[in-house]
């Protein structure tokens, strides 16, 4: 009897130690991919290691182990902070290069910041001189801001955009969804770091951004950043995790949730800070110009969109020559066809596209519309279309496969096309965007 609870004992340890084994191997193959932030998959980025669920604290004697575990698995915060007596997490993130290796963030342009309340005149003039800083952002809300001002830095201008609105909020969820809910769809979250990235394009010098603590808003801002340069997603993650080196907490969990969301609604980063946040290709392009130079030490700017302009004064240069005028003796051939002018006696043919037609196009006509009021608790199914209007004939996005979210109805409208009648939902979800769906695509769960 004793002899078959060691064989059991035995066997359990074995199959847990198989099955460490394989988490260990495909954690380590997620660690050492170079995926680029558009074409890693979901499910692998998320497979690597993730944050301790606690963090220890500053005196605790299991804190400098931590310290050493976080450095070893995401690299040195102090690679790229900057001491400071009134700040811990004031980084500059010029060095980071991008995938392919070529381009690397010029030094002292861009900076990422807690808050700067309690910054020294050391300090001050430390970001101001030696770090050229001339223009701050601060992305915490105004109660925040009244709470802990910033400090000023000579020479610096300040730029309030708080993109979460007037309170920092997580409708009851955790920190994870307060990622989606708030800095990924919400509202002063898209028009937020819309303005931020069009500042960016605008500061010949150097721009500090900050939030209270460095880590969420600020590393999202960072996220964004780095995506549009280029960076590899591993990279962009390990700086993201550095903040648990400065006192603070983040979990990987909470940057992999945003990911997801992202991918899934909108296929890559580029398409949803180009569609969602409305950068454009072109000012993503501006930007990688502006602030990357090559990795082979000439420090030569990057070729983007601003570089290539000069080469087409070029063009000019050919109407000089004769050699098109000599083709124009064969023009004579054209005079013979002045007879066609008879076709211009058919000027009834303009007349068939009336103006009326651009105000028939509405084809649907809406007999009326019911106000919900309803609480979280639809789902719409899986892999079906949401529309901009309650005519259903401009397409917002899909809903993923197999989608979770849960919606709230606002509207039911009953649309009349043609002898046809149907009815569609205006639903809503928890950042506050909304859209329309077929009636028969929403279920309620509990």
């Amino acid at each position: 009897m004793q002899r078959s609870t060691i064989v059991k004992i035995l066997s359990l340890a074995w199959v847990a130690l198989s099955l460490s084994n394989l988490g260990a191997s495909s954690a380590l193959a997620a660690t050492t991919a170079t995926n680029t932030p558009e074409t890693a998959p979901i499910t692998q980025v998320a497979a690597a290691p993730t944050a301790p669920a606690k963090q220890p604290k500053p005196d605790s004697p299991d804190y400098p182990q931590y310290i050493a575990d976080q450095i070893q698995s995401y690299g040195d915060v102090k690679d790229k902070l900057i001491p400071l007596e009134g700040t811990k997490n004031t980084r500059d993130i010029g060095g980071y290069q991008t995938a392919d290796g070529k381009w690397q963030i010029r030094q002292n342009r861009i900076l990422r910041s807690d808050n700067l309340s309690k910054l020294t005149e050391a300090d001050a003039n430390k970001l101001a001189q030696d770090h050229h800083v001339t223009s701050i952002v601060d992305f915490r809300t105004p109660g925040q801001q009244a709470k802990q001002p910033d400090k000023a830095i000579p020479g610096a201008q300040l730029t309030s955009i708080s993109v979460l609105g007037n309170l920092a909020d997580t409708n009851g969820k955790g920190d994870g969804e307060f990622y989606n809910y708030q800095l990924e769809f919400g509202y002063h979250a898209v028009k937020g770091y819309h303005q931020f990235l069009n500042m960016m394009l605008n500061n010949p010098k150097a721009t500090l951004y900050h939030c209270s603590s460095g880590k969420d808003r600020t590393g999202i801002a960072t996220v964004l950043l780095m995506s549009i340069f280029g960076v590899d997603r591993k990279v962009i993650i390990n700086d993201y995790l550095q903040s648990n080196q400065t006192g603070r907490f983040v979990d990987r969990a909470w940057l992999m949730e945003y990911y997801r969301e992202i991918l899934t609604r909108y296929g890559s980063m580029e398409k949803y800070i180009t569609e969602l946040l409305e950068f454009s290709p072109a000012q993503q392009e501006q930007l990688r110009a502006k602030y990357l130079v090559s990795t082979d030490g000439k420090q030569t700017p990057y070729p983007g969109a601003s570089t290539t302009a000069p080469t087409y004064p070029a063009a000019p240069v050919a109407p000089s020559t004769p050699t098109p005028e000599p083709a124009k003796p064969e023009q004579p051939a054209t005079p013979n066809k002045p007879v066609k002018p008879t076709k211009p006696n058919k000027p009834s043919k303009p007349n068939k596209p009336q103006a009326t037609k651009p105000n028939q196009k509405p084809k649907a006509k809406v007999v009326s519309v019911k106000k919900l009021h309803t609480k979280f608790v639809y789902r719409v199914k899986g892999n079906k279309k949401l529309f901009k209007d309650v005519y259903l004939n401009k397409v917002l996005s899909k809903t993923p496969k197999k989608s979770v979210k849960k919606w709230k109805l606002v509207k039911l409208a009953k649309v009349k096309t043609k002898s046809k009648i149907t009815y569609h939902y205006q639903i809503k979800d928890r950042a506050g965007h909304q859209a329309w769906v077929v009636k028969q695509h929403v279920i309620k769960v509990k």
